[in-house]
């Protein structure tokens, strides 16, 4: 077969209309303003530095939880890790409903401080 001008120039023009096909079938999503794709888009899987570092945040919290005193801490344990609600801890450590959320709220408290402290002190460095 003999390809002449014509051939090649009838090819391109195939290979244009199939692309332009192509593209009209893949919807295009571009950012705006007030809308940005990646707030919907979820990854699946973890990436390696937001396992370390959600990992070090819990370590850092864990040392956090074993300063505060024993009251705090076991509610604190009970609630969240033991994910009991406040009926069930104080039925468990045998005090009232409100001196259990008392406590849940200064072991609160005193978490926050002992965070700002440790950034404080952090940022001194």
């Amino acid at each position: 077969m003999k390809v002449n001008f014509y051939n090649g120039l009838c090819v391109s023009h195939t290979i244009c209309v199939d692309q332009f096909r192509k593209s009209k079938k893949i919807s295009k999503v571009s950012s705006t303003e007030t809308f940005d794709i990646f707030n919907i888009i979820e990854a699946k899987e973890d990436n390696m530095e937001g396992a370390m570092i959600r990992s070090t945040m819990h370590e850092q919290l864990r040392s956090l939880v074993d300063q505060l005193p024993d009251e705090q801490r076991e509610v604190i344990i009970l609630r969240h890790y033991g994910d009991m609600s406040f009926k069930e801890i104080s039925l468990m450590t045998g005090v009232s409903i409100n001196t259990s959320l008392g406590r849940m709220r200064y072991a609160l408290i005193n978490l926050r401080k002992m965070m700002l402290q440790k950034e404080a002190a952090f940022l001194e460095v």
